[in-house]
């Protein structure tokens, strides 16, 4: 399976809801906190901007709440994982 993380700051209203609506579609993800951690701090910069919410999942990466990237990430994930 396809490991996920979310990248986020504390505080975060659309971390938040990144990592409400992941829950709700039964996707398991690793919270990354770059304000706790400099090595998730220094992943997120080897992307890009160091923009949150930041969800990256094989070579996708989705920044901020873009509802239907998460939708085409979910379907994507519970597809193949029921396959």
């Amino acid at each position: 399976m396809t490991e996920v993380k979310v990248y986020t700051i504390s505080g975060c209203e659309n971390c938040e809801k990144v990592k409400e609506y992941l829950k709700a579609a039964g996707l398991e993800f690793t919270e990354c906190n770059i304000w706790e951690s400099e090595t998730a701090a220094e992943e997120l910069r080897r992307l890009g901007p160091m923009n949150v919410p930041c969800v990256v999942a094989g070579s996708m990466v989705i920044r901020g709440f873009d509802k239907a990237r998460l939708d085409q990430l979910i379907a994507c994930l519970t597809t193949a994982t029921a396959v």
